[in-house]
């Protein structure tokens, strides 16, 4: 009988007990009974909760910036640098190296006659652009910014035109042939001329342009047109000032080494960029067989 007690006993699971006593006032605060499994059981939880909130934290906060051999933003901006300039410098040092072998290969006198004097630069082979290619989403934005701006170049400019009483930059002056389709549009003047307003506006920029030769004279028209003349002569008008169409803006600039005397134009119409030959070329076509002549470079 006994024997059978003791196999009974342990049998039975294992029960803990934690006890918090108040010994001021001799009674217990606190009593948590419990068993193995369960003490387990809670040391696995918490361990899973605290990994779990150190990962949260150092993936969505800055203390990740805290951590052993963590690269700052700034260090790693600055390494990346760093090495696409060395990749530079090591191109442009082997590109360096073969064309001195190549140049001792070519003065080399005791070189024989059946030896190649080819002269070759062998440059590295680029890796391929590992950045991926668009999304949907950048795609779609993409393709509907153009489409709004083949609108508004060709449907939008076109109507607001209509309200604005376009006159010509000079009066024999012409388009040159090559910047008819282009953006910006070369205009030659001839000696005498200055640079007129091709419409009512007001001037809202005027500097000189070290590459352009010249100054830059941008004026706002009326219902969103905007015209930029660069390498103009000495301006004639100040920022600020209200010009009509056909008011003199500038006198004509320098001739260059040809002879001819060029000035570029530009027109935006809603911060869209727009061809001015197709708005202002129509005004020339009556003098297109006077002003050709002026697309010839001119002695000096």
């Amino acid at each position: 009988m006994a024997h059978e007690v003791m196999k009974n006993y342990r049998r039975q699971p294992r029960k803990y007990k934690i006890t918090v006593e108040d010994e001021s006032h001799l009674t217990d605060v606190l009593t948590i009974r419990t068993t193995r499994l369960r003490l387990t059981a809670l040391a696995v939880a918490c361990g899973v909760v605290s990994l779990t909130v150190a990962g949260v934290l150092i993936a969505l906060t800055p203390i990740r910036t805290l951590l052993p051999c963590y690269m700052k933003e700034s260090q790693r901006s600055a390494t990346e640098v760093g090495l696409l300039r060395l990749d530079s410098l090591m191109q442009a040092y082997e590109e360096n190296e073969q064309f001195i072998r190549n140049f001792m290969t070519v003065t080399d006198t005791e070189r024989t006659p059946g030896d190649s004097a080819k002269v070759e630069i062998v440059s590295r082979e680029l890796a391929s652009d590992s950045l991926s290619t668009a999304s949907k989403l950048e795609q779609k934005f993409v393709s509907t910014m153009e489409e709004r701006e083949r609108f508004n170049i060709s449907v939008l400019a076109p109507l607001a035109a209509d309200g604005v009483s376009f006159s010509p930059i000079t009066t024999e002056g012409v388009f040159t042939s090559a910047s008819r389709t282009e953006q910006v549009g070369e205009v030659i003047l001839a000696p005498d001329e200055s640079v007129h307003s091709v419409a009512d506006g007001t001037v809202i920029a005027i500097y000189r342009s070290g590459a352009g030769k010249g100054y830059v004279i941008t004026v706002q028209h009326t219902r969103g047109f905007v015209t930029s003349y660069g390498g103009t002569g000495t301006p004639m008008v100040g920022q600020g000032d209200i010009v009509n169409a056909g008011q003199t803006l500038a006198l004509a600039p320098s001739p260059d080494k040809h002879g001819a005397r060029k000035i570029s134009v530009r027109m935006w119409h809603n911060g869209m960029a727009l061809v001015p030959y197709d708005y202002l070329g129509e005004l020339w076509r009556s003098h297109g067989s006077a002003g050709e002549s002026f697309e010839a470079p001119r002695g000096k």
